[in-house]
């Protein structure tokens, strides 16, 4: 276990690339239980209910995998799909972990503080630091530059924030 931890780490450091990864149901059901753990954990630290941040956790990894299966398909890598998908899941795990710490600086229904504006700037680097990992692992999925993966990656994380919004509400 731990060495698949030290894996993801190196993943979202950009240095393993999903191929690095056995093609493995059972190492992608992990990571998929490990990232709606972390979807519903983030999910209760910015104020929703346990099963309301397990639902939008569910819908915006049953989005990216509906995507990428599709993606995968049309382009004849259909092989690729459970390292690439277990990629994507183990880092989102790690990564919506970590951002637990800035998430948790600024409590809900407070008032802007020092300490919660420190929090927004650390979630912003997180942000970006997600989509290079996206952009990433993309990039050795379909055999393109880190900058098309990460373009790939903001328009996906675009998209699903507009219809999870649509389907679970919120401003």
């Amino acid at each position: 276990m731990q060495a698949l931890v030290i894996f993801f780490i190196e993943l979202c450091a950009l240095r393993r690339a999903p191929q690095d990864l056995p093609p493995s149901e059972v190492l992608f059901g992990l990571a998929l239980l490990a990232d709606l753990l972390a979807g519903m954990l983030v999910g209760l630290v910015t104020g929703l209910s346990w099963w309301e941040g397990l639902g939008q956790g569910f819908a915006e990894i049953a989005l990216m995998l509906a995507v990428l299966y599709a993606a995968l398909n049309l382009l004849k890598l259909g092989a690729r799909f459970l390292q690439a998908a277990t990629a994507l899941l183990g880092s989102g795990a790690l990564l919506g972990l970590i951002a637990l710490v800035p998430l948790s600086l600024n409590p809900v229904g407070q008032e802007a503080t020092n300490l919660a504006a420190f929090g927004a700037l650390l979630l912003l680097g997180l942000v970006v630091w997600s989509i290079l990992v996206t952009g990433h692992i993309l990039r050795h999925t379909f055999g393109i530059t880190l900058g098309q993966g990460a373009a790939i990656g903001i328009a996906f994380e675009f998209t699903t924030i507009v219809l999870v919004r649509l389907l679970f509400g919120g401003v």
